[in-house]
């Protein structure tokens, strides 16, 4: 997925683990604009997913993962976009209630 910004600025590494902070390296710390664009790529990300397995919502969200302790792993190409990057995926990880009816 291509975003407008920099995403190599963002996450630095290949794989990059965000959890409730949503900071994905000491550079995005305390930096506000680069905590929005983060946000931004969970939000736009979440989309993708619900609209991909036909749900009626998002189901991931930064909002979301900032209130649980739930992890998400993400997979970006460095060189894509012009040198921007892209987001390949994510994986988001945590413990769930669940129940049968």
């Amino acid at each position: 997925m291509e975003f407008p910004f920099d995403i190599n600025h963002l996450f630095p590494e290949r794989f990059s683990i965000l959890d409730q902070t949503l900071v994905a390296g000491r550079k995005t710390a305390g930096m506000p604009h680069l905590q929005a664009n983060i946000e931004t790529v969970i939000d736009e990300l979440g989309r993708a997913s619900a609209k991909a397995q036909q749900l009626p919502a998002s189901i991931t969200s930064a909002s979301k993962l900032q209130s649980q302790k739930h992890q998400l792993y993400l997979l970006k190409d460095r060189e894509s976009n012009g040198g921007r990057g892209v987001v390949v995926g994510f994986l988001k990880v945590g413990y769930k209630k669940l129940f049968l009816l």
